[in-house]
């Protein structure tokens, strides 16, 4: 296994970027995968494997160039592109698959958590003739399960969430601007997948532990980021006591 930097800024180019992915007239990937003076055999490479958006390690949205750089070298090598999207999968994004709003088009996804199964998705020209039951780490995986995921997908669709989840993702984010929290550095996500970062992890816990006492749960990502997860249904008064509710745990322990 190799790994190259997951791009933090959504704005970056590769003359901008400061994660380390792009440096000088390259990026890190690329040079990994160079015929002739790289340390990986682009032929031996199985695949290369992604979260569209960084999920456990700070929510993160890449930038457009970092996506470009990723399909080209896939492209190129032709190598297989594996999507996780167990937590931005399935209209979390506004999008079906957050996959569907970069340059990228996955061979296989992973997909859990609001499909309320594990599934692993892809053509048969990638599995051909794999066709079984599986069970997964995060649920069971039977008839039932698979059943609800299937209602799921058609709730989403026919109350039109994916919309509401860009909706209300954007009044998050202009909510969360607006209220000037104290020892906050940044907003970032695309639609409900929505996190904010404090200035050292101690704020972060703190921050927290003050929301849940007053009845907003969050959870904490990355160093010192806090994952803020509507309901996809969720409405514009709920955004707004939620954002009320952060601001004043913030405000208390600022």
């Amino acid at each position: 296994i190799h790994d190259a930097p997951f791009c933090r800024d959504s704005g970056c180019s590769p003359a901008t970027c400061e994660c380390g992915f792009f440096a000088g007239d390259t990026s890190q990937l690329r040079r990994i995968l160079n015929p002739e003076t790289g340390h990986v055999n682009p032929d031996e490479v199985a695949y290369i494997i992604l979260e569209p958006i960084q999920g456990e390690g700070g929510y993160h949205v890449p930038s457009a160039a970092f996506m470009q750089e990723v399909a080209d070298l896939c492209a190129q090598h032709d190598i297989l592109l594996i999507a996780d999207e167990i937590q931005s999968g399935l209209g979390r994004t506004g999008e079906f698959w957050a996959s569907d709003g970069f340059p990228i088009e996955p061979d296989v996804i992973c997909a859990a958590k609001g499909a309320r199964v594990g599934a692993t998705i892809s053509s048969e020209d990638v599995f051909p003739g794999e066709k079984s039951r599986l069970s997964s780490t995060w649920g069971a995986g039977d008839l039932v399960d698979s059943m609800q995921g299937a209602l799921t997908i058609d709730v989403i669709r026919e109350q039109n969430l994916m919309d509401n989840a860009t909706e209300r993702g954007a009044q998050a984010k202009d909510a969360l601007a607006e209220a000037d929290i104290p020892n906050l550095i940044d907003i970032r996500g695309r639609g409900l997948m929505l996190a904010v970062e404090f200035d050292t992890k101690a704020q972060r816990d703190d921050v927290q532990e003050a929301a849940m006492k007053r009845g907003l749960l969050t959870l904490g990502c990355g160093h010192k980021t806090l994952r803020l997860l509507p309901p996809l249904d969720v409405r514009e008064r709920e955004i707004r006591m939620a954002v009320d509710l952060l601001a004043e745990a913030a405000e208390s322990v600022a």
